[in-house]
């Protein structure tokens, strides 16, 4: 009898017995490791984590893309076996099994990739454009296909998804949800869901850390909350925000409106004066007031070197719309700076 020794399980190949040192299992099946190849291509594959499955014909990931069985998969309904016997306590025991939504082979919990509360492979969370393979924190999403954060801005699909209203977004969303694992708020750029571990606030609105980037096209550089700038829901390093005039314009909106907002609110925490470089709020502990500017610390610096001051080693050059351009006095001097000053006071 196969209980004393006789007896096996047979590979799924070549039908001969397996014995447990040279199984590998896929799918709850046994096969040789010399049976365990692509159909297609004829590769040797080490592991059950280097195939993919369409029809019960097995493939190495390549062919299987190559052969668009992804998307043949999607297209089949996949229906548990013996569903009235693959209930949550089956699981407890080693059935059940969470579907990939990809290639839709089951995904155990060792395996798991979650994003967007659908699960997946690790391998299966590639982009749908440039088929790069991708981490969670680096893929955005948009009717349910994924993407990397480069393909997703190229295609535009973040305007698309501002416009893009989630089905029932108004009665599913609720704060009691929240506390057992749902909701969440949307990021800024890429609109996935931010949790509080990675969420990142500025101007009152919620970012992930790998979002915070300049927005122009030739910078693009990743920034954190004290060297970043906004003009316009548009967000820009410091540098960019200087060259590119955005200072000047977001002095020309805000004028004639710094006076509208009661003082009594800043007791509470609202309100506060706006830093001249990069017009974000300033709060007293990291205020520096210069030429009746006022700063914060880290964008008290020179205009021309870059160079971090203190009010007593910096010279100012006013401008029309009242702020001030600062520089080290070194610059100053070598600038000129100095000179055009005695003219205009003439």
């Amino acid at each position: 009898m196969p209980t004393y020794g006789g007896g096996g399980a047979k590979c799924t190949i070549c039908t001969k017995t397996v014995y447990p040192a040279e199984t590998i299992q896929f799918e709850k099946k046994p096969y040789h490791v010399d049976c365990f190849k692509c159909t297609d291509c004829g590769k040797k594959m080490e592991g059950a984590a280097k195939a993919s499955q369409f029809d019960d014909i097995i493939y190495c990931h390549n062919c299987f893309a190559k052969g668009g069985f992804a998307q043949k998969q999607k297209n089949v309904k996949w229906v548990k076996k013996e569903s009235s016997g693959g209930s949550g306590i089956a699981s407890k025991f080693g059935g059940g099994g969470n579907p990939c939504t990809v290639c839709s082979k089951t995904v155990y919990p060792a395996e798991t990739v979650s994003f967007e509360k659908k699960v997946y492979h690790a391998d299966c969370l590639a982009c749908c454009d440039c088929s790069k393979k991708l981490k969670v924190s680096d893929c955005a999403q948009f009717d349910d296909k994924t993407y990397c954060l480069l393909c997703f801005e190229r295609g535009g699909y973040r305007q698309k998804q501002a416009k893009w209203t989630p089905k029932g977004s108004g009665t599913t969303n609720s704060g009691i949800a929240s506390k057992f694992g749902g909701g969440g708020n949307p990021c800024t750029v890429c609109t996935k869901t931010v949790y509080s571990a990675e969420a990142v606030s500025f101007e009152k609105k919620i970012y992930h850390v790998e979002c915070l980037v300049c927005s122009i096209e030739s910078c693009k550089k990743k920034c954190n909350v004290s060297s970043i700038a906004q003009f316009d829901d548009k967000l820009f390093c410091t540098k960019c925000f200087d060259s590119e005039g955005y200072r000047h314009k977001q002095a020309k909106v805000t004028k004639g409106t710094t006076g509208t907002t009661d003082s009594r609110f800043a007791k509470f925490g609202g309100g506060g004066a706006k830093c001249v470089r990069c017009t974000k709020t300033v709060y007293p502990a990291e205020t520096v007031s210069f030429e009746k500017n006022v700063f914060h610390g880290d964008c008290f610096q020179c205009l021309n070197c870059n160079k971090k001051m203190t009010p007593s080693g910096a010279e100012g050059q006013k401008q029309p719309d009242g702020s001030v351009n600062v520089y080290c006095r070194k610059c100053w001097g070598e600038l000129g700076m100095n000179r055009a000053q005695v003219k205009s006071t003439q």
